[in-house]
């Protein structure tokens, strides 16, 4: 098949991006983690995609070099963010420093920005430096918000930051907004050359090396920051970091103090903009099934805590003592968003004990400053389901029936994954609440008992009754009592760290602890009893499929033209006895979705095997 040219959203994978402090770098060796399929039509082509030939010049022309995979020449004057525009296509030098590019900034990007520090904030991250007590080292995450734009639009990354450092790094990671696309794009200087990664719609084909580096961490294409919730372990919120705010008052390219609090809707922010476009694309250029991706597998993660304040990190009485567990961190905020379940700090304190609980490379330190970071699913998947439903392609029942399936395993659950498998093929026209759910229930067929498809076509066949099975699960985690809740909690929380710790962006082993637990892949709390097990368990009853009320014999559809002419867009509805037309269909959505070109005619060759005269 003949690869178009713009960027084709394909498959996000199971694999995780999460976030760091503002990882866009994140140094990356793994292979792909999405089909590469480039794709332009007509006007659906962006500026990345045209030949140099049709490209200004730039002073940064030879200095950007292209590592999106595309392998263009000429870079910026592609680009339409506040970093190419102020720094990259103007004047006669090409930066390659974070000094020399604030400098630059200082000059060309003024509008409401008067002075040296004016519109710069910086937020100091340190994994070591608020367990210790003491000033240790830095990550920082620098902001520039100058001419009515938003803070999420140019924000840069610095690393390996010394307390008390007299210089800062001259190499820099550098996420920009461009708004007109409604993507990001990511950068990486190291003072001789400026790498160029490409947008978010590139992260969805994963890394290969250097190329496309930054997708090793952002598989959702946006902006990462793993500790999004309050209290922001690792970030100044809740407490100060020592040194932080002497850093950064030394350099006047880090401009004034913020904090994990502000940079929290910062994130959110940016990524909900982004998302708009995510949804667009994926339901223009790729299948119903990468577009519910993010409800049925995890693509991002953020960490949360137990705990409101700090406490002692080696342990024992005293702070902001661990006094319950929330329902956060045994099932989908979704299906149960509020409420905990109390339990005696005695028993927690003993637990990470007796499990040889430690923080990597701090000695005596048994926990972070806010007590029981676990995994959760990120916010960025959180809103992007929300705009599916807001857009009218899935409904809150749908969420709720796909999301019970596995429930008490929110995150990395493959059972619940692995049904995507059964995502109907529906043109974007055809993509609504009714159509999804027929279609899913036509696919899963008659799945055997007891199995995660059963569970879902039971899901999809009863109306609501959900919160049965989530409050008997919630009283039967209650009954247990303390030290066994503990217990068993603690042991999916540390197998949920190790599959994180695994992945490339928590590049630091001080971000959560670890311990000498024994856990089995797949293990989860039982719906049943809240006891550790790696069986999958149905809640929900079995169900019959109902015999549909008989139709009047519809008009016989035609197809609107031949396989073998083009036109517009061809549909399994409008053909529905022609087998090359939902073939073509599954492998390239476009064809269904938008109009059937000269490559759909070439596909019936290539894909059903057909010959066109």
């Amino acid at each position: 098949m003949k690869l178009r040219k713009n960027t084709l959203l394909t498959t996000l994978p199971l694999t995780l991006a999460f976030g760091m402090a503002f990882g866009i770098g994140c140094s990356s060796d793994t292979g792909k983690t999405g089909p590469d399929a480039d794709s332009c039509r007509g006007d659906k082509c962006d500026d990345l995609d045209i030949p140099d030939s049709e490209v200004a010049d730039s002073p940064c022309d030879g200095i950007i070099t292209d590592e999106s995979g595309r392998g263009n020449a000429k870079v910026a004057g592609r680009l339409n963010d506040p970093l190419a525009n102020f720094v990259f296509k103007t004047g006669e030098d090409c930066p390659t420093t974070f000094q020399d590019i604030m400098a630059k900034l200082r000059v060309n990007d003024t509008e409401g920005c008067p002075d040296e520090e004016s519109g710069i904030a910086t937020r100091a991250v340190s994994e070591t430096a608020q367990a210790a007590g003491e000033a240790t080292n830095y990550r920082l995450v620098t902001s520039r918000r100058c001419g009515g734009r938003e803070t999420h639009e140019l924000v840069f990354s610095l690393f390996g930051i010394r307390a008390g450092a007299s210089s800062l790094p001259g190499g820099v990671e550098v996420m920009a907004f461009d708004k007109t696309a409604g993507v990001f794009n990511y950068y990486e200087t190291d003072g001789q050359k400026v790498h160029f990664f490409g947008n978010s719609h590139d992260m969805a084909k994963g890394a290969e090396g250097n190329v496309r580096r930054c997708a090793a961490c952002h598989t959702g294409g946006g902006l990462i920051m793993k500790e999004l919730d309050t209290p922001w372990v690792h970030w100044e919120g809740h407490m100060d970091t020592p040194g932080a705010g002497e850093l950064i008052d030394a350099h006047a390219d880090l401009g004034s103090r913020a904090t994990g609090s502000e940079f929290e809707g910062v994130v959110k922010k940016g990524n909900k903009a982004w998302n708009e476009t995510r949804l667009a694309s994926l339901r223009e250029n790729s299948s119903l099934k990468e577009a519910l991706r993010p409800l049925f597998c995890t693509v991002e993660v953020n960490l949360d805590n137990g705990a409101d304040f700090e406490s002692p990190v080696e342990g024992g009485a005293g702070g902001s003592e661990m006094s319950r567990i929330g329902f956060d961190s045994l099932l989908d905020p979704q299906l149960k968003g509020f409420g905990s379940i109390s339990i005696d700090f005695a028993d927690y304190d003993a637990a990470i004990k007796a499990n040889g609980q430690n923080i990597q490379g701090l000695p005596g330190a048994i926990d972070t400053v806010f007590d029981y970071v676990f995994i959760e699913r990120a916010h960025a998947d959180n809103d992007y389901v929300d705009k599916l439903e807001a857009a009218g392609i899935i409904n809150e029942e749908f969420i709720k029936d796909v999301l019970m399936v596995d429930f008490t395993r929110p995150i990395f659950s493959d059972d619940r994954c692995d049904l995507l498998e059964f995502a109907p093929v529906l043109a974007s026209a055809d993509q609504n609440p009714d159509s999804i759910r027929k279609g899913f229930l036509d696919n899963l067929a008659n799945p055997a008992a007891g199995t995660p498809a059963a569970e879902l076509k039971n899901n999809l066949l009863t109306e609501g009754g959900h919160d049965t099975a989530i409050n008997a699960y919630t009283t039967a985690c209650t009954d247990l009592g303390s030290p066994a809740l503990v217990q068993n909690a603690l042991q999916i929380t540390s197998l949920n760290r190790a599959i994180a710790g695994n992945l490339r962006v928590f590049e630091f082993p001080q971000t959560m602890p670890t311990d000498n637990l024994s856990v089995a892949q797949g293990s989860r709390l039982s719906p049943v009893d809240c006891n550790v097990t790696t069986a999958f368990t149905a809640v929900t009853a079995a169900v019959t499929n109902p015999e549909p009320e008989p139709e009047p014999e519809p008009e016989p559809a035609t197809c609107a033209h031949d396989v073998c002419e083009e036109g517009a867009a061809l549909t399994t509805s409008t053909c529905p006895e022609n087998t090359c037309v939902a073939q073509i269909c599954e492998a390239d959505a476009f064809c269904c979705n938008n109009s059937w070109d000269n490559v759909c005619v070439e596909q019936v060759q290539t894909v059903c095997m057909q010959e066109c005269s």
